[in-house]
């Protein structure tokens, strides 16, 4: 698990070298728990592959309005939204490390955020 970790978190410098710096209509707030979210989706994808919800939570993925449009708009963050982005990726990082949360708790979580919107 410490593996997928640093690897998220050097592909997310690695990406956020590339962000356009101007401002989006998502509040610093979001960004920081979407920078999460994102974070558990990762993990969720490397290793919950036989959870119970896992095809219905990644299909929904693909077609979720609402990850598209926040997708979308991550390519243009400013740097206060970077730095949102960035704490709330280590955070989850930290959660998901430290074994306190499992396939079915990060499929509740990508689900209340991507599921029905």
């Amino acid at each position: 698990m410490k593996t997928i970790v640093k690897s998220i978190i050097a592909l997310l410098f690695i990406v956020n070298s590339s962000f356009a710096f101007h401002d989006v209509e998502v509040a610093n707030e979001e960004i920081a728990v979407l920078g999460g979210v994102w974070t558990q989706i990762f993990a969720y994808e490397e290793y919950c592959f036989d959870n119970q919800y896992y095809d219905t939570v990644i299909d929904r993925l693909m077609i979720s309005p609402r990850f598209e449009r926040y997708s979308s708009e991550l390519d243009h963050l400013n740097e206060r939204q970077e730095l949102a982005w960035e704490r709330g990726t280590i955070g989850a990082a930290a959660v998901i490390d430290a074994g306190q949360t499992d396939c079915d708790i990060m499929a509740s979580v990508i689900w209340e955020w991507f599921g029905e919107n």
